[in-house]
């Protein structure tokens, strides 16, 4: 049932257009954490909103407000406690895998599972897949577990992140992947040429960092990266994607999928990008 329905007798009509009709649980059914964004009209409201939640979805313990955008070089937002435990700390269940987090300290969105489970199933035996920004390990651990690859590596500046992504690397009891910790554009050049795959889930500047990206594949490969995009824009990133494959003396063939929506008009795109040397 619809968050709307549950409060219907609580709120005014007014009100309830306002109640959001998504919202985040990160964890298991035994214990879980839910991520709510509420307009600034309904804050008053935000306590019985963040109750009716939890008794809907028994196994949410803790109720958090989005309080701020996601910002800094780890992309983290500020969390409000509005009801609930204060521990935060969850084990979140996803495609076979189990994810260690607290989602006060590290990015981790339960929205992509779906987005990560087909780049799994892409993967060809034998691979050696990059992951940029990889956060507590989500990519590279669901790929390791549901795909055969030689080997995957995660770069992630975050130390928190990197810490609960070698936590869910032995509660994963997977052997194949190496954790790097530090900024993509410094810490890529040791694997310059060594890669079939580099997945780049950072939309937000993904493409800034394409050209590091291009550098860690063999002669040949395929790069997934994901960006923000209006409908009308997805052209202007091809054409930049294009020419910074370009620049590197690389012919790439796109495709564009849309994945998510993000807001109003904007959504989070994946581009397939199949990159080619002369040799």
């Amino acid at each position: 049932m619809a968050l709307k329905d549950l409060l219907r007798n609580k709120l005014t009509k007014k009100q309830l257009a306002l109640v959001p009709s998504s919202f985040d649980i990160i964890g298991s059914r035994d214990r879980a954490v839910a991520i709510i964004e509420i307009p600034d009209e309904l804050r008053r409201k935000a306590t019985l909103i963040a109750k009716t939640l939890m008794k809907h979805h028994k196994n949410v313990k803790t109720v958090f407000l989005k309080a701020s955008e996601r910002k800094g070089v780890y992309r983290l937002r500020k969390l409000k406690l509005i009801t609930g435990d204060k521990n935060s700390l969850v084990t979140h269940a996803e495609s076979g895998c189990k994810f260690l987090l607290d989602p006060k300290e590290v990015y981790f969105s339960p929205r992509e599972g779906t987005e990560r489970l087909r780049i799994a199933s892409l993967i060809k035996p034998k691979e050696v897949v990059m992951v940029f920004f990889s956060g507590i390990g989500a990519f590279p651990i669901v790929i390791a577990k549901k795909a055969a690859p030689k080997k995957v590596i995660g770069i992630e500046i975050n130390p928190d992140a990197c810490r609960y992504f070698w936590k869910n690397i032995k509660l994963n009891k997977l052997e194949n992947i190496q954790i790097v910790l530090g900024d993509v554009k410094e810490k890529s050049v040791t694997f310059y040429g060594a890669c079939n795959r580099v997945i780049m889930p950072l939309p937000e500047s993904a493409t800034d960092y394409l050209g590091y990206a291009i550098r860690c594949l063999k002669n040949s490969g395929i790069i997934h990266l994901y960006c923000f995009s209006e409908e009308n824009g997805v052209n202007r990133q091809v054409k930049k994607i294009s020419a910074v494959c370009k620049n590197f003396k690389k012919r790439c063939s796109i495709s564009a999928a849309r994945v998510l929506p993000y807001g109003p008009g904007v959504y989070k795109y994946r581009f397939d990008i199949t990159v080619q040397g002369n040799g």
